[in-house]
């Protein structure tokens, strides 16, 4: 179990999507009469989940005062407008993808706002993410070039994804083309491409042929993005999309544990498992669990995690241990080089920088930073 603050009443409205006794939670916590109603709506905006507990609680009066519950309806409605405007670039890039023959898998809210959550408005995105096989991404960066995509960052082989924007978007999103659902080389190399293709199902949008990940896959996809992301906006909301899977989705559990110990994916997906089990009461079967739990991952699984995805992890470690595991001199030259020297705009949004002419001198900083966690990370013992 990761160890995670968050807003006890807050949760509880989230877990009452889920579970009907959180209700009564909820309501015991507002007669006593201690709530921090600000606290709670910058909690519920920084995690995304204003519609979800909007949807939740809409006929629950007594639990959320009138102004709240008018700050959520507008989660909602804002929501609902602006993935209508995401699905309908969505539609017409579907479209071009299927005209060219080229295979395409949703990922994230592109995928579950309308395939999971049946309801494009309790999933807010932040932008469109799309897998596309690593020998087509040539292909894929020429459909949009030819359909006026301007690229913000190229993707390489060591690159996970490339992002793309129309400079006459109406929604104004980000397109990131992935070629793998998680960025660390090693996991990367332990979770086979082709698996993630192989058990793909079909999710139409708009008519137009597409797929989406396995109920299995998206799990696994949700675990490692949780901790790829961990204390970033709308962490609470990743955390209900596994839970939205396992109640929508006829999740194989046997079949998941499977596959976690046959890729050495175990500690990761467990951990972010056993938060949701705790949190939202993700429902795991009691024999399933207790399978999960008894998964012993060896020595080169334990330091993967620790360098790459556990909470205590540094970016100077994550780097070390990707070109370790990255095969080739040449490749691993390349990849730290990506890391040490990333785009101009990458630099521009990470450290909000509003002068190009001051990107040069940032490299360094990076740099320094990434030395001092990694210091940092040597002197303190990693828990698993």
């Amino acid at each position: 179990m990761m160890e995670w603050p968050i807003d006890p009443l807050l949760l509880s409205c989230v877990r009452a999507r889920y579970h009907q006794e959180a209700l009564d939670e909820a309501r015991h916590m507002v007669r006593k009469g201690d709530v921090d109603w600000e606290q709670f709506l910058r909690q519920t905006l920084r995690h995304n989940v204003g519609p979800l507990v909007h949807d939740t609680l809409r006929v629950n009066d007594e639990i959320l005062p009138p102004w709240v519950k008018e700050e959520l309806r507008s989660t909602y409605y804002q929501a609902a407008a602006r993935n209508t405007t995401f699905y309908e670039e969505l539609a017409a890039i579907v479209r071009a993808f299927d005209e060219e023959n080229l295979p395409l898998i949703l990922l994230k809210g592109a995928a579950l706002a309308q395939g999971t959550y049946e309801n494009v408005a309790l999933r807010p995105m932040g932008d469109l993410d799309l897998l596309v096989r690593g020998e087509m991404m040539p292909r894929a960066e020429q459909l949009f070039s030819r359909k006026g995509y301007l690229v913000l960052a190229g993707a390489d082989s060591h690159s996970r994804h490339m992002t793309l924007r129309h400079p006459d978007s109406a929604s104004g999103a980000h397109v990131e083309v992935h070629r793998h659902i998680v960025s660390s080389a090693y996991y990367r190399r332990a979770i086979p491409e082709e698996w993630l293709w192989r058990d793909s199902v079909q999710l139409p949008i708009d008519g137009v042929p597409a797929r989406t990940l396995s109920p299995e896959a998206s799990v696994i996809h949700c675990c490692l993005h949780f901790l790829d992301h961990t204390g970033t906006r709308g962490a609470l909301l990743w955390l209900c999309d596994i839970a939205e899977i396992a109640r929508r989705a006829n999740l194989d559990w046997n079949g998941l544990a499977d596959t976690l110990n046959r890729f050495r994916i175990v500690l990761p997906v467990r951990s972010v498992m056993l938060t949701c089990h705790e949190l939202l009461g993700l429902p795991i079967p009691p024999h399933s669990l207790q399978e999960i739990l008894s998964l012993r991952p060896g020595f080169v699984e334990q330091k993967a995690y620790q360098f790459c995805l556990s909470s205590q992890r540094s970016q100077a470690s994550k780097t070390l241990f990707d070109v370790l595991a990255t095969r080739g001199l040449q490749n691993r030259v390349r990849l730290l080089s990506s890391r040490l020297f990333p785009s101009p705009e990458y630099m521009e949004s990470r450290y909000s920088i509003r002068h190009n002419w001051l990107v040069p001198l940032y490299y360094p900083r990076m740099i320094l930073e990434a030395t001092l966690n990694g210091l940092r990370a040597l002197r303190n013992p990693h828990r698993h």
